[in-house]
């Protein structure tokens, strides 16, 4: 039982005077009546422990989106990402955004540690900015349809959702994102 002890011990210990960083949890208000379709202002961290303010501080006037729910649609985003050819040179700039209802400062942590030692590339960590925040808002204020599917998106620095599609990739789901990245 010690040993228990020491591990809670010495794993706080390291959250309060260690450079863990915490991401810091989203506020996204509710969406108005009308939905905007629209990127809500937020600071986020990605896996490097980098602070963005989203979606000013998007990597392009068009950024591609690929946004999950749960850790098992990983794959379908991973598909797109091969289908779009984004690890090449002269690809689109992309962010990889979980969304997850937020779960508190610890459990973040962990969460992000978690992510974090699943991709080995700096480069991808850089793109991944895990977004802690309502679902239901930040669904609706994107004007998506649901959070039971993935959603790809292609959103201007000042928010706006230019065009998006969701669920498997297929070649007129492609096309309409390239279009719109035009």
């Amino acid at each position: 039982m010690r040993t228990g002890s020491q591990f809670v011990a010495v794993t706080l210990l390291c959250i309060i005077t260690s450079s863990c960083v915490i991401p810091p949890r989203v506020d996204i208000p509710p969406p108005q009546k009308k939905l905007q379709s629209r990127f809500p202002e937020m600071r986020v961290k990605n896996l490097m422990d980098e602070t963005k303010d989203f979606p000013r501080e998007f990597p392009a006037d068009r950024t591609v989106l690929l946004i999950a729910f749960q850790p098992e649609q990983q794959e379908l985003l991973d598909d797109w990402s091969r289908k779009l050819k984004l690890a090449e040179p002269g690809a689109p700039e992309w962010l990889e955004l979980p969304v997850i209802d937020d779960p508190g400062a610890f459990l973040r942590w962990f969460v992000d540690t978690g992510m974090r030692s699943g991709i080995p590339s700096p480069a991808t960590r850089s793109r991944v900015y895990t977004i802690y925040a309502p679902r239901d808002n930040f669904v609706r204020s994107l004007g998506l349809p649901d959070s039971q599917q993935i959603h790809l998106a292609i959103a201007s620095r000042e928010g706006e959702i230019i065009t998006h599609v969701s669920g498997e990739w297929s070649p007129g789901k492609e096309k309409q994102i390239r279009e719109a990245l035009k």
